[in-house]
């Protein structure tokens, strides 16, 4: 017998304002196509359900050691050392349930399509008139089965729906979910396939692929996202590429994200390196020069938590 359909998330969150009309449950999938230095959810970029170490959370019991069937934990000069390479290939997790002081967490858990529907039944009387669900993550997209059947209920229910993808997946992905899907937020990185591919770990050809068939099939909303980031993508000649592939899509609105480095402890949790580091913070002029750019071209542009909802 065929059993439910299992996603993979890393958190769910009520009462968004910001990701969609009214008031909205966000839900965060794990596993992403991209690889981007500076996202501020890097425990969604994996598929696997890696552990967080917090580390002032930690007593160096050794539990956690003792527990792991598959040696990925030292204890190296009063240092906790894990090696997540080996932790991808773990389904048992024995080391979470031994430590007492919530030291290590998961990074995701499993969850059926009913089950997520019952818990957002919970928020569905805060959402008000306008208000509904964003799939954002990670990559919604990669987990198409799940994400198929829970837009399929959602919308059925006449739940308002809506996705933020880096749209660096198959064509086929976004065909099979278009018919249920009011609104698209849709990431923009760099229009340059080199540097797209410096600061994502891939070019944008797919993506811009991708665009030009939504374009053509898609009949509901679509925002487009920009994070700006000083020294990557902030270049006049970059914006003005982007304010032109904007220009040949039906959609003409854009929310520009200010880089910010609020995710970078769980870098530090996660045992890898934050190299947005060296990139500042847009100032406010940079922010309003960018905006200028692309409301010269035509596109009404919003900053930050400001959007056309």
């Amino acid at each position: 017998m065929k059993g439910p359909i299992l996603g993979n998330i890393f958190d769910i969150q009520g009462f968004s304002v910001h990701d969609g009309p009214g008031a909205r449950t966000l839900i965060f999938m794990k596993g992403c196509s991209l690889n981007c230095f500076w996202c501020s959810n890097p425990e969604g970029i994996s598929a696997s359900n890696l552990p967080l170490y917090y580390i002032s959370k930690c007593i160096l019991c050794g539990n956690c050691i003792n527990a792991c069937l598959h040696k990925a934990i030292q204890l190296i000069d009063e240092k906790l050392l894990i090696d997540r390479n080996i932790c991808k290939n773990c389904i048992t997790h024995d080391c979470i349930d031994t430590c007492y002081t919530d030291a290590l967490k998961l990074s995701g858990r499993s969850i059926s399509v009913d089950e997520l529907y019952r818990i957002i039944q919970r928020d569905r009387q805060y959402w008000g008139e306008n208000g509904g669900i964003t799939l954002t993550g990670g990559e919604p997209l990669l987990q198409l089965d799940f994400v198929r059947s829970f837009l399929d209920i959602c919308y059925k229910s006449y739940i308002h729906t809506a996705i933020e993808t880096c749209a660096n997946v198959p064509w086929e992905h976004f065909k099979q979910v278009i018919d249920y899907l009011d609104l698209i937020f849709f990431d923009l990185k760099h229009s340059n396939p080199e540097q797209h591919l410096m600061g994502t770990g891939t070019g944008n050809e797919h993506i811009i692929s991708n665009l030009r068939k939504l374009n053509e099939n898609y009949k509901g909303e679509l925002v487009f996202r920009l994070p700006l980031i000083p020294g990557y993508n902030n270049s006049k000649e970059n914006l003005s590429e982007l304010a032109s592939l904007i220009l040949d899509t039906k959609w003409k609105v854009l929310n520009i994200l200010p880089l910010h480095h609020y995710g970078r402890e769980k870098y530090q949790h996660l045992g890898i390196a934050y190299k947005a580091s060296e990139f500042p913070r847009p100032r406010q002029d940079d922010l309003l020069s960018a905006k200028a750019i692309f409301e010269q071209a035509g596109i009404r542009c919003y900053i930050g938590n400001e959007l056309p909802f």
